[in-house]
């Protein structure tokens, strides 16, 4: 079935013209002529709002498809890093909203830490040479707080899927 659409109120707007749209079911086209007469617009206003409606909801689908994505390959990711690490002498710090932590506390560890799911993580006197000796990974933590001292670039190594750095 080949429908002949007028897509246009004014044909002399260039951007709108007439198209002919094969394979177009003729109960839909039926239906869609009924809403354009009941609402007083033309098949052409009802058909461009219609496919307007229908890309806005296109567009959506393919962001939430594509952060969906993502997140499946982060969380796949993290896993496969949570295996590689489970070989690994590692003291494992999580689930916490805050938490504040000295050198002291850090070093008398004995092995390294990983900070993982932390809300806000306060390092308070933490220097470079321990984060680099002690510090494996901080991930997933929303905020990150660090003496001034604290070569921020070197301590981002260490990080994954942290919001923010703050100094104190």
């Amino acid at each position: 079935m080949y429908y002949m659409l007028d897509m246009s109120n004014n044909q002399q707007d260039e951007n709108k013209k007439t198209v002919t749209i094969r394979g177009v079911n003729r109960d839909l086209y039926e239906r869609m002529v009924n809403i354009a007469r009941n609402s007083g617009k033309t098949v052409g206003e009802v058909m461009n709002q219609a496919m307007m409606t229908f890309l806005g909801l296109a567009g959506k689908v393919g962001e939430k498809i594509d952060e969906a994505t993502q997140k499946a390959i982060n969380v796949g990711k993290a896993f496969v890093e949570g295996y590689n690490e489970a070989g690994k002498n590692i003291f494992i710090v999580s689930d916490l909203e805050e938490l504040r932590i000295t050198k002291n506390e850090i070093i008398g560890l004995g092995k390294p830490v990983s900070f993982r799911n932390i809300k806000r993580l306060i390092l308070d006197d933490i220097d470079q040479q321990t984060i680099d000796q002690y510090i494996d990974s901080i991930i997933t933590v929303d905020e990150v707080v660090v003496p001034s001292s604290v070569n921020k670039l070197l301590l981002l190594q260490k990080c994954k899927f942290v919001k923010r750095v703050v100094t104190i």
